[in-house]
């Protein structure tokens, strides 16, 4: 991969920010510059569900400055994420196509699920812990989350709404907070933890961390506090956050904004913020959290480098993937038939590898093949009348922590469109995606179509699937020693999506191992 400027902004709760790095590889890159500015997009807004005009405007403004700095900097590529306070509200769209029309960035707003993988990503990265594993914690001003990660992969994820703005607004109400409001903030912590404590039992890590502003602000609080110093250090005890944390529950504002290490804006919040990290240390039973500098901005930049090296790979098994562990516990959970799901697997791959030079199909497109193929009919577990409108509703409602949200629901409509109708305007789930999104799901749906075809008895009969395009012409041969009539018969029946898409004619026939060996042999 050649070297390359990226630039993230984070709109946050609490502030927007923004990074520009050089980079020559995914885990290999330099911060050139960071900025920041509060906008307080979650004041009110994560009560009321509603993104004010001067609260968008003053946003709009805010990304329209970053995007000229980014410029300034050569950025060859900007990216725009937006997390609790614009996901939570009602007119999300109106903030998207209100900077976009203003600024011409476009936002993309991460679900709750998408924001703790990039930020686990981040944080996996950060301590180079490839061979071992994490659990990092994010606490921001409208949600928390909290990443496990193992072999830099997302193992388990999860998102509370629950952030040091937003808890700070509906409890923190008294200049200090009464010891009622104090007992009110643990309460809602500690109900919010109750899941995510239940569905982590059992599970083991080597090091905890925590990322964003509250944590480490806090880091620097609690150092300032115990030993007065300005010195930071990178680690929290538990003990002396405790400590802390009553200490600074019964200061006022003015006295909290007078600490050296915190801003004013943050001394507004810190009591929530410091108490959520508290509460979270003491559900998982952490001792010691070592801080990260690295958050969701370079989440988001490892990510977008990570896919384009991936661009550059040679075709490999997918279905092998760690990436799709989560795919095989979904289909297990619903009962899939295993064997029939994975030789449907591989002809979709092997029709994809041998048409993608031709039609330029780019190689991530390749895995939420792999990934639908995979659960096409997992709808069964419903009924079997329209099971693949029932395998759309079970993926788009299924935990694949391997994929982001977009990719998750690219996957679900590729599975919906293994047979049955084409996608149509009429259909929610398919129009509801972004063009693009839209033409991935024609390709690789059209893919999957005939790759169940050749799969019609469930019995594995095609050993092989040979490609060959002349003109507008595609010829596929099938590689077996067995009777293939309802296979060849099946993909003529599917055929239609794959020639309205591709724009050709596609014809099928069989050819044997023999008759392709001597082929071989005499070319």
């Amino acid at each position: 991969m050649k070297t390359q400027r990226i630039a993230a902004i984070d709109i946050g709760s609490n502030s927007l920010k923004l990074v520009v790095v050089e980079a020559a590889a995914s885990d290999s890159f330099t911060i050139i510059l960071q900025d920041r500015e509060r906008v307080r997009l979650g004041q009110e807004t994560l009560r009321t569900r509603i993104l004010s005009d001067e609260a968008i405007q003053l946003s709009a403004d805010t990304i329209g400055r970053f995007r000229s700095i980014a410029e300034s900097r050569e950025a060859d590529h900007l990216i725009a994420v937006a997390t609790a306070s614009v996901r939570q509200a009602k007119n999300a769209a109106d903030f998207v196509a209100r900077v976009e029309e203003t600024t011409g960035v476009h936002v993309e707003v991460l679900p709750s699920m998408e924001e703790a993988r990039l930020i686990g990503i981040a944080s996996a990265q950060y301590f180079g812990k490839e061979d071992s594993s994490l659990l990092n914690i994010d606490i921001g001003g409208g949600s928390t989350e909290v990443s496990l990660m193992e072999l830099g992969k997302p193992k388990k994820l999860f998102s509370m709404k629950l952030g040091a703005v937003g808890l700070s607004e509906i409890y923190a109400i008294s200049d200090p907070p009464s010891k009622k409001e104090i007992r009110k903030m643990r309460e809602e912590i500690q109900f919010a933890l109750s899941q995510p404590k239940r569905k982590i039992r059992g599970e083991t890590w080597k090091i905890s961390t925590g990322t964003s502003g509250t944590v480490l602000n806090t880091a620097a609080l609690v150092n300032f506090l115990e030993r007065n110093s300005l010195e930071v250090d990178p680690s929290i005890e538990f003990k002396k956050l405790v400590k802390v944390n009553k200490h600074l529950s019964r200061l006022s504002f003015a006295e909290r904004a007078k600490i050296p290490v915190i801003s004013e804006s943050r001394a507004e919040v810190i009591v929530a913020g410091a108490l959520i990290l508290e509460g979270v240390m003491s559900a998982f039973g952490i001792k010691v959290l070592e801080t990260c500098p690295y958050a969701l901005r370079e989440g988001v930049i490892i990510d977008y480098l990570t896919d384009v090296e991936t661009e550059s790979l040679p075709p490999v098994p997918d279905v092998d993937d760690l990436k799709l562990r989560d795919v095989f516990a979904v289909g297990r959970r619903f009962g899939y038939e295993e064997t029939h799901a994975l030789q449907v697997a591989k002809m979709a791959e092997t029709i994809f590898d041998q048409i993608s030079p031709i039609f330029q199909l780019e190689r991530h497109k390749r895995t939420l093949l792999s990934a639908a193929a995979l659960l096409h009919d997992v709808g069964y577990h419903i009924s079997h009348e329209a099971h693949h409108k029932h395998s759309l509703y079970l993926i788009q409602h299924s935990e694949m922590t391997g994929f982001s949200e977009s990719e998750k629901q690219i996957i679900a409509n590729v599975a919906r469109y293994h047979r049955k109708a084409l996608p149509k305007a009429t259909h929610l789930a398919y129009t509801s995606l972004s063009d693009a999104n839209r033409r991935t799901v024609d390709e690789l749906s059209a893919i999957l179509r005939l790759a169940d075809g050749l799969d019609r008895g469930y019995e594995s009969r095609v050993d092989d699937i040979r490609v060959s395009v002349t003109g507008k012409t595609v010829k596929m041969e099938l590689v077996s020693e067995e009777d293939l009539t309802a296979e060849i018969y099946a993909v003529r029946m599917k055929k239609e999506g794959f020639e309205q898409t591709y724009g050709c004619k596609l014809s099928v026939s069989k050819v044997t191992p023999k008759a392709v060996s001597n082929k071989k042999s005499v070319a």
